[in-house]
């Protein structure tokens, strides 16, 4: 727990500005906002296996009887690299298409799937209490950062749309219950977790 003290702040923060401004937010509500704050912090100060993302926005929705959805927007990495012209970044459909092949791709997803799997397991007690029919989903929206070149939006590669994609993955409450009641470890309860690829 100590190791995630640097979250700990943020979510006290986060709980007193509640309380302050006063705010009518349920509890399911505060703990979406919360969840999703840690979440988005998680994300960018990964210490992992450096993943081949940028995380640019985070939002959250619960739909009654579905569960809740965190949508993460999290376009591919820029390419940086010493030139001997200077530092070059990105812009190059030549370089951008054949870096990201299928392997550097797959390679994405299992750096993603793995960083979830650890925020759950390490904070799966700040997460909404659903009903036992509901789930939980966390949705990556990965595709190419858009680049300006002297204030235009460059258009997209020719081979843009081949790495663009939707990694879900989704749990239940009812496994979720079963973790914090001690009925299921974290390595079992990680082996529920479905994940999806659109």
């Amino acid at each position: 727990m100590i190791k995630n003290s640097k979250y700990l702040l943020l979510l006290i923060s986060l709980l007193c500005w509640n309380s302050i401004v006063g705010q009518s937010f349920n509890a399911v509500n505060r703990d979406m906002e919360i969840t999703r704050v840690t979440l988005e912090n998680f994300l960018k100060k990964w210490d992992g296996a450096p993943l081949l993302n940028k995380i640019s926005n985070t939002e959250v929705e619960h739909k009654k009887g579905s569960g809740v959805k965190f949508k993460v927007e999290a376009p591919h990495a820029n390419i940086l690299m010493n030139t001997q012209g200077g530092m070059f970044i990105n812009g190059d459909a030549q370089i951008m298409d054949t870096f990201y092949t299928n392997e550097i791709i797959s390679l994405q997803q299992e750096r993603l799937v793995a960083c979830i799997k650890k925020f759950i397991s390490d904070f799966y007690t700040y997460m909404p209490q659903l009903s036992s029919d509901e789930n939980f989903e966390i949705v990556f929206e990965v595709k190419d950062a858009k680049v300006k070149r002297d204030g235009k939006v460059m258009p997209p590669t020719p081979k843009a749309d081949t790495r663009q994609y939707q990694l879900t993955a989704r749990w239940k409450m009812t496994d979720l219950k079963d973790l914090k009641d001690g009925k299921l470890n974290a390595s079992q309860f990680t082996e529920r977790i479905t994940i999806e690829k659109e």
